[in-house]
Parts: C-alpha cells; structure tokens; sequence
C-alpha cells in the first residue's frame, strides 16, 4: 500500500509539473510578441536601425547607400519594421522618410519584461 501511494503521489507531482510546464509555455506564447522580436533581431533590420538611431530621420536612398543589398531589399525590411512598429514613416513630397520608433520599442521591452516578472512571480518556471 505504502508503495502504491509513492507511486500515486510521483504521478501527481509530474502531472503538476507538465502542466506548470505548459502554462508556462502558454503564458509566454500569450504575452511575448515574438514577431516583434523576430523582426527587430534579424542581423540586416538590425543594422538598419542602429543606422537610422545614430543618424535620425533619413530617406530610403539615404539609407540603402550605406548598404551593400538592393535598394529594394533595403525598402522591403523597412515596410517589415513599420508593420510591427519598430520605424515609422513620413511622405514629404515625393519622398518617404524612416526614423526610428524608439518609445514603441522601448514599450514593447518593458512590457515584455513586465510579463517574464509575473510569469517568474505566478509559477515555478524559476
């Protein structure tokens, strides 16, 4: 009897830590953008802010001049970085000028560490 209980009771505390396993997993599937993330983090895109932060508001061929890709690889990672909110774009006559959104960005880390603080707090993803 003494074994089956042991043995009951290892059952229950694996299923508890699975389960906690796939709240986890669940809560940061829910509150993490990794789309954000993706397109912020890809090696070219990077650059490319780090270009426009250091250099303010600039034009797509201001910009692509400092690239070795096409002018219009350059503009499609722009399009993808105003998508997800990391540049914003303004038209000036025939001309479409980037700067960087550097509240947004810095909103979606905070938020972003904000969740893991609660995930960390809620469960035992420690």
């Amino acid at each position: 009897m003494c074994a089956y209980i042991i043995n009951l009771t290892m059952v229950v505390i694996k299923m508890e830590i699975e389960h906690n396993a796939l709240a986890c997993g669940k809560f940061i599937e829910e509150t993490i953008d990794f789309d954000f993330y993706r397109a912020l983090f890809e090696p070219v895109r990077g650059k490319i802010l780090v270009y426009i932060a250091s250099n303010g508001k600039k034009s797509i061929n201001e910009i692509a001049e400092n690239f070795t890709q096409d002018r219009s690889v350059i503009s499609r990672h722009l399009d993808l970085m105003c998508r997800y909110g990391i540049v914003s774009k303004t038209k000036i006559n025939r001309f479409v000028f980037y700067e960087v959104n550097s509240t947004f960005i810095l909103d979606k880390f905070e938020g972003t560490t904000e969740n893991l603080k609660r995930l960390m707090e809620k469960t035992k993803c420690k």
